[in-house]
């Protein structure tokens, strides 16, 4: 029987499709591929039939919307299941009993759902919005509303996409609170050995860059369409990249503070013992006792090769290279569509 700690709440919808999915084995991205292939084919045979598009025609922008549920929801799949590997990396570090810790492998992992299905519904309602406000302008290109039965797909299409969205944001926010706490309940901090760590940062700079690329190849696709990409969809494009950047910097700036503080502890160490020994070398020249100056201007040498080492040591829980993908996840894609827009500029 399974200990009914394990199950605080109920899990949430997301949880339990994703857990049916995973029960296919090697098989678990069929369902993913088969969603795509369902709602891209329903777009484009809808305006096959109303004749707006030529058969054998495709809109790449109404492709591409058809692949953010799937991939959203391997978002989500991913953010399952590694936060629960990156746990089980560092729990040698936490002080906690086996019972606390399955509570809290469960909470990490698994979201309530009623406030999952909440967030579900606040994102498909802002989707409504999205799509038949601040899209508009985009109407025409991807041949909106061409018919009844075209609208309905569309919009049940925007609907699912949006719900996803806000399920992936509320669990992605609600684990990178968790990931606080957890860097809080870790009872001793090696400065010199961060590696335990680097695990839960590397699973925040990954859900980082998959939402990254979500909202910029949508924007960038989006800006292609049309002659003038609308100042309200390049705000919903930046404001969700605020909230990614947050989702990623958020959890890792309490184990900062406790880096830092153990940082700056281990210096003040270091600092006593350089006074302590500057005082004994002193002390030997003015006593004449030249026998000890040896020794003692060894154990200063040894005390301003660990500050130096200790002034080099990083307070912030991730590889460099981490910090370097997610800069560069980040910078890149503005980058080439700030010089894209620069150039359509000049030759129009």
């Amino acid at each position: 029987m399974q200990n009914t700690y394990l199950r605080p709440y109920p899990a949430s919808w997301a949880n339990w499709l994703i857990s049916r999915w995973d029960a296919l084995g090697g098989l678990f991205w069929l369902p993913y591929l088969g969603i795509f292939g369902l709602l891209a084919l329903a777009q484009t045979l809808a305006k096959w039939w109303d004749g707006s598009l030529t058969v054998g025609q495709f809109l790449p922008l109404q492709i591409l919307a058809a692949s953010y549920i799937p991939w959203g929801l391997l978002l989500i799949r991913y953010l399952i299941r590694a936060a629960q590997k990156a746990l089980d990396t560092i729990r040698p570090t936490l002080g906690l009993s086996e019972t606390g810790y399955q509570e809290l492998r469960y909470q990490l992992a698994v979201a309530p759902a009623q406030a999952t299905l909440a967030a579900t519904l606040a994102g498909a309602g802002f989707g409504v919005v999205y799509w038949l406000v601040i899209m508009k302008p985009v109407h025409p290109s991807i041949l909106w509303s061409s018919s009844s039965v075209s609208l309905a797909i569309d919009l049940g299409v925007a609907l699912l996409i949006w719900a996803v969205l806000g399920a992936l944001f509320f669990m992605a926010l609600r684990q990178s609170r968790i990931i606080q706490h957890v860097y809080t309940r870790i009872e001793q901090i090696n400065l010199m050995l961060p590696q335990p760590l680097y695990a839960l940062s590397n699973h925040t700079v990954v859900a980082a860059v998959g939402g990254t690329l979500i909202n910029y190849v949508w924007f960038v696709v989006v800006s292609l369409t049309i002659a003038q990409t609308a100042p309200a969809i390049t705000a919903v494009s930046l404001g969700m990249e605020v909230l990614i950047v947050v989702v990623f910097v958020l959890p890792l700036w309490s184990i900062h503070i406790l880096l830092l503080e153990e940082k700056r502890r281990l210096q003040g160490l270091l600092n006593e013992r350089l006074q302590r020994a500057t005082a004994d070398l002193h002390q030997s020249i003015d006593e004449g006792r030249l026998d000890r100056i040896d020794p003692v201007q060894k154990a200063l040498s040894s005390i301003q090769i660990q500050q130096t080492v200790l002034d080099r040591a990083s307070t912030w829980p991730w590889q460099p290279e981490t910090f370097r993908i997610l800069s560069t996840a980040i910078a890149a894609p503005l980058l080439i569509w700030l010089v894209q827009r620069i150039l359509s500029r000049l030759f129009n």
